[in-house]
């Protein structure tokens, strides 16, 4: 497995438990776009936020915490995989 499926891997697990979806990893669907697997409101993009920063040990910048970047799943895999430490 690549650094980048790794890191999709993990992102898909972090939605999934920080939204306490009923899915198991295997049966969210592959898409781009991470709106199209769960309703992302305020509150689920503040979870799914905390989520990320604790399972990759990173900070992200106040002016990331936009739908528009947090639904984009490949650029917020590049964005993680360029702040892992």
């Amino acid at each position: 497995m690549t650094n980048q499926e790794e890191i999709t891997r993990r992102i898909r697990n972090v939605l999934i438990q920080s939204l306490s979806l009923a899915l198991r990893e295997e049966d969210v669907p592959h898409n781009d776009r991470l709106d199209e697997i769960a309703a992302l409101d305020s509150m689920a993009v503040l979870e799914f936020t905390l989520g990320l920063e604790k399972e990759f040990g990173i900070t992200i910048e106040p002016e990331r915490l936009q739908l528009a970047f947090l639904r984009d799943l490949p650029e917020l895999r590049n964005y993680i995989a360029g702040r892992i430490p």
